[in-house]
Order: C-alpha cells, then sequence, then structure tokens
C-alpha cells in the first residue's frame, strides 16, 4: 500500500504541473508517455512473438511523436507514419520483417498516439476542458472502486474483470457524472444545457469504464496482470491511462457533432 501511495504521488507530482503549465511542458510529457506506452504494446509484442527490430520500433517511436505534434496535419502524419513502416518490407526478409508485423506495429502506432494527440489539442484549446475529462475518470474509476469494494454483490463481466461489480459501475458513474458536470457548467460554458452535460457526461463516464475494460481484456488476452511496473503498485503506463484513452476519443466525437 506504501508503494502504491508513493507512486502515485509521484505521478501526480509530474502530471499536474505538465496539465496546468500547458504549452512545450505538456507537450514533452504527452511524448514521454506516448513512447513509453508504445514500448509496453512493444516489450509485449516482442516477448509473444519474437519480433525484435529495433530499427522498426524506432521508426515506430518517431511516428508516434510525429502524429502527437502534427497539430492540424493529422491525415498527413499518419500517412507518413504508414510509408516509414511499410516502405522497410522492401528490403527485409519475410523472417526479420513482414506483413503482419507492418500491421501490428502501425496499429498500436495509432491505438497510442492518436488519443494522446487528441489530449494534446484539447489542452490546447482549454485547460478546463481536460480538467474535465480527467475528472470523469478519476473520480469514476475511484468512486467505483470504493463502492465496489463495500457494497458490490454482482459481477460487472467477470471473465474480462473479475473484481468490477455492477453496484460500483453505477455509483461510479454517478459520482463521476455529477461533479465533473458541475464543473463544466461553472467553468467551461454556463451558457450549456444542463441536461445536455449531464447525459454527455454520463456517457463519458461510462466510455471510460469501458476503456478499462478493454485494456483489461487486452491483458487478458495477453495472459499479464499489467502493461509494465514502471509505477509500482500500479502498473504500466497503459494501465493508467485506458480509460482517459477512449474518453478522450469519445469526447471530440461529442464535441464535434453536439457542443
Amino acid at each position: 500500500m506504501k508503494v502504491r501511495l508513493i507512486s502515485a504521488v509521484v505521478f501526480m507530482l509530474i502530471t499536474v504541473p505538465a496539465v496546468l503549465l500547458g504549452n512545450i511542458y505538456f507537450d514533452i510529457y504527452l511524448g514521454v508517455i506516448t513512447v513509453l506506452g508504445l514500448k509496453e504494446l512493444f516489450d509485449l509484442y516482442k516477448k509473444n512473438n519474437g519480433f525484435d527490430n529495433n530499427l522498426i520500433y524506432i521508426l515506430s517511436y518517431i511516428s508516434s511523436l510525429i502524429i502527437l505534434l502534427s497539430d492540424e496535419e493529422l491525415l498527413s502524419s499518419i500517412c507518413l507514419s504508414f510509408l516509414l513502416l511499410f516502405i522497410p518490407l522492401v528490403f527485409y526478409e519475410n523472417n526479420n520483417y513482414n506483413y503482419d508485423n507492418a500491421v501490428n506495429i502501425f496499429g498500436n502506432t495509432l491505438l497510442v498516439s492518436i488519443p494522446f494527440y487528441v489530449l494534446r489539442v484539447v489542452r490546447i484549446n482549454s485547460l478546463y476542458v481536460i480538467i474535465y475529462l480527467f475528472l470523469i475518470t478519476i473520480l469514476t474509476d475511484t468512486f467505483a472502486f470504493i463502492i465496489g469494494k463495500n457494497f458490490g454483490k454482482n459481477k460487472l463481466i467477470e471473465r474480462v474483470s473479475p473484481n468490477k461489480t455492477i453496484e460500483g459501475s453505477i455509483g461510479g458513474s454517478i459520482i463521476g457524472t455529477i461533479i465533473p458536470s458541475l464543473f463544466y457548467l461553472f467553468m467551461v460554458d454556463p451558457g450549456e444545457s444542463i441536461f445536455l452535460i449531464l447525459l454527455f457526461t454520463l456517457i463519458l463516464s461510462i466510455i471510460g469504464q469501458l476503456g478499462d475494460l478493454v485494456f483489461s481484456s487486452i491483458k487478458r488476452y495477453l495472459k499479464i496482470k499489467d502493461f509494465s511496473n514502471i509505477m509500482p503498485g500500479h502498473g504500466g503506463i497503459l494501465d493508467r491511462f485506458d480509460s482517459i484513452i477512449l474518453v478522450s476519443i469519445a469526447y471530440t466525437i461529442i464535441k464535434t457533432l453536439f457542443l
């Protein structure tokens, strides 16, 4: 418990200033997070498939950073990443780098870099919105754990995450909806419809829990407990950012279509 608490404090001491300061500080923070998250996937891929080509991995890291920092040129950056990871197929024998390797690495590159690109865009546009998104995921996760531990009796999806309960999920979403919605209405857009914000925040809270379950299902498929041990007691980068990854994508869709 002590190690877990120390890890959480260190994580917050790094994350909170980066979010508040924004600009190059947040860019550097996201760049490190993106590369570390991608490395977690590649370490597992290397372990499970035996693929060990440092040049290709480096090209993927470069591609992920190009996507992260692409601003309005996201599509061009994705296309460049495609070229960087598929053109090398010409120069390698199949046993060193093949189509399956390229698809897996390209997919992992997009899986990690695009959500963090979205977070970067959100932070550029508004400090308060990114705080709102983090509030949704943190409060939902925290109170789902607390309520589930104390009152949970019915399993949510036991085969994916044995410890999660329906009671915890509902309780987490209630708290993870009400408080962030109030924050949004006071700090982001006081003129927005209360009903709409409550509805969209509830949707984001649910999607945050689905994000957690998606990455839990990936870990169960890979037969691992955590993606890494970079944060003792908490796991890896992807273990900590699993909810916000889907929430950031979903918020962008909602913002574009409805807000």
